[in-house]
């Protein structure tokens, strides 16, 4: 291993970096529920982005109006939750890999825009450094300089979006680590007053810039808009925890759409797939309440022009830690007297950077996004979707359910404990003389309101069904998991009260009933999470308490004239990394092209590329001379 890679990860033990997550262990469940609450309350009172309108409001150029050749960028998100996971994505960023011939080395993309949740599993300048910063740099240092950039001490620039998880220090760690190259240099801007970053800029101005995993920061806020090419436009907004768009935002893009020509195409970049409110074949209806897709229509209608006009191409998003590509219906039905059916920009999910993999199974195959909800026309502007490609599929995600029997296995002893315990406090109700009894009556009603209480947050209702609705589908579910639970504290209690030599309730028969709680206990949350995953919910828990690191996914954009073209790269699995006798030559990488389509920056929204097959993997150790460094 390259000293300097191992310099930056290593670990005790003989273990480099970060283990994945343990999401349900104890101790991050409490760890999160505070960072969460603090968070939401805080961000009630006070907005951070209203504090970074004390930095400047640069809106960035990566190349001049006169640059002609095609520009990649690549794009990911949910990064920094496993080393494993995240070190086989960053290489991959940093490699640039070809799919179709995984032993060309293209080296980083022009650009890097990372999509939210940067970091796991709540922000904080330590967890950036040893989650993100350290490994990103080391993927860096596997791979020797493309052919001139000898002369440049950074890498590319990177561009960032925070998340739900960058927001819970207050985005403190997001600023630090994103937002602080202005406060050291003065920027170089071109005669339209963009300021230059890339290889549009001065090199003795890249020298001044700080950086972030050998990328270059150049962004002053949580949210950017740069001119990619003279005819692309990035657009990344900060929603913050699903809140209303600040008015220091709003008057940054004010000033970005003023740059804007006739005919330039925009790819705008949220933190939420806001777009799956809109599941079915009809629009939801909002009224006055404030959603993220609200928050995002009206976004679009105020900056972007009305839905007829064609600026914006297409809006990526991480969050959900999969690949899933929604394209317009290429016929829309004809008008009715309330929906007049609309194209649309085409709708990516790529939040395969690193963190534990989402089902697909729960998306729709349809949508009806409202881009022109307008509370005075006479008819509503609508967009119908239909899902065109989801990585993993259908039946990869279905089979990842499996794993779930695993969840106490993978994240630690901590809550199987706490099961247990609760258990056997029910236990110690019901072991007298009399099963059935007021003690134990209140502690079943007890047990009930905490398993209602958990089903709450897991359980959603339809779109268009009422609370009550809602109310009875947590209470059901809440009752029929203490259910099981109290039969299984019966079954023991049965098995107890038939030994012949037990007399009383002697000490040891707490410790002994113990045990076998933990192993019930566990069981019976399992089978809940899986018969939950069923009806689609507690989707994220279940597929959190896997620990998945499969199915890695980032999007490699190229952008011309005319068009941009998306290539989504996936990893099925990822080598073993943390292993300090491991050389990176043997981490081989097998990159395949998931989808391939362009998005036009006139006229037709979509455009399907026919994909390359895919290679045979390599022979171990067979691209020594690219991903062995030094």
């Amino acid at each position: 291993m390259d000293p300097r890679v191992e310099a930056e990860v290593r670990e005790s033990k003989g273990r480099f970096g970060e283990p994945a997550v343990r999401w349900l262990s104890l101790k991050q469940l409490v760890r999160t529920a505070q960072e969460v609450a603090t968070a939401t309350v805080f961000a009630r009172f006070a907005d951070k982005r209203d504090v970074m309108g004390s930095a400047p409001a640069s809106i960035y150029a990566l190349t001049p109006l006169e640059h002609t050749d095609p520009v990649r960028v690549d794009f990911t998100a949910d990064t920094g939750d496993g080393f494993d996971a995240t070190f086989a994505v960053a290489r991959l960023l940093a490699g640039g890999m070809s799919t179709s011939d995984p032993a060309k080395f293209a080296g980083p993309a022009d650009l890097l825009v990372l999509g939210g949740d940067e970091v796991y599993p709540v922000a904080s300048a330590e967890a950036y450094r040893r989650r993100f910063t350290a490994v990103f740099r080391a993927a860096r240092y596997c791979y020797p300089k493309p052919p001139g950039a000898a002369s440049r001490v950074h890498g590319p620039p990177v561009l960032a979006l925070p998340g739900n998880h960058d927001w819970y220090d207050g985005l403190s760690a997001f600023r630090r680590t994103f937002c602080e190259s202005w406060t050291r240099m003065k920027d170089k801007v071109d005669d339209l007053g963009l300021t230059k970053v890339g290889g549009y800029e001065p090199a003795e101005t890249t020298v001044q810039r700080e950086v972030a995993g050998d990328w270059t920061t150049v962004q002053s806020r949580s949210y950017f808009a740069i001119r990619v090419h003279p005819r692309w436009w990035i657009w990344g907004v900060d929603s913050q925890l699903n809140a209303p768009i600040d008015p220091e935002q709003l008057a940054y893009f004010d000033a970005a759409k003023g740059k804007l020509n006739p005919g330039d195409g925009v790819v705008l970049c949220t933190s939420t797939p806001s777009w799956l409110e809109a599941e079915g074949e009809r629009p939801p209806e909002y009224g006055d309440r404030e959603t993220p897709l609200t928050t995002v229509v009206n976004f679009r209608r105020r900056y972007l022009g009305l839905p007829e006009d064609e600026r914006l191409r297409m809006i990526l998003t991480g969050d959900k830690h999969h690949y899933a590509l929604y394209v317009p219906a290429e016929k829309q039905p004809a008008e009715d007297d309330s929906l007049k059916w609309i194209p649309g920009p085409v709708l990516v999910t790529c939040g395969g950077g690193g963190a534990f993999t989402s089902p697909t199974h729960h998306l729709k195959k349809s949508l009806s996004v409202p881009w022109g909800r307008q509370k005075q026309d006479v008819s509503r502007r609508v967009t119908r979707y239909g899902k065109l490609t989801e990585y993993p599929s259908v039946d990869e995600s279905k089979k990842m359910r499996l794993q779930i029997w695993k969840m106490g296995w993978h994240n630690g002893p901590g809550l199987p404990a706490a099961i247990g315990l609760l258990l056997t406090c029910v236990f110690w109700t019901a072991a007298g003389d009399r099963i059935v009894h007021l003690p134990s009556i209140i502690a079943g009603v007890v047990l009930a309101v905490i398993t209602c209480i958990y089903a709450l947050t897991g359980i959603r209702g339809q779109r268009d069904s009422s609370p009550l609705a809602r109310g009875i589908k947590v209470i059901v579910a809440g009752v029929a998991h203490a259910a099981v639970h109290l039969l299984a504290i019966a079954l023991v209690v049965w098995l107890v009260r038939e030994l012949p030599t037990l007399d009383g309730r002697p000490w040891w028969l707490w410790p002994a009933v113990y045990l076998p709680f933990v192993i019930l206990g566990t069981l019976v949350f399992t089978i809940y999470l899986l018969v939950s995953d069923l009806f689609g919910y507690h989707e994220t828990e279940a597929f959190a308490s896997t620990r998945s690191e499969k199915f890695k996914s980032l999007l490699r954009l190229t952008f011309e004239d005319e068009l941009v073209s998306v290539e989504v790269v996936g990893l099925n699995s990822v080598p073993p990394a943390r292993s300090s006798k491991t050389p990176i030559s043997e981490m081989t990488l097998h990159p395949h092209q998931v989808d391939h389509f362009g998005v036009p920056r006139t006229g037709q929204r979509f455009k399907k590329i026919p994909s390359h097959p895919t290679p045979e993997a390599p022979p171990p150790g067979g691209r020594e001379s690219i991903v062995g460094g030094q």
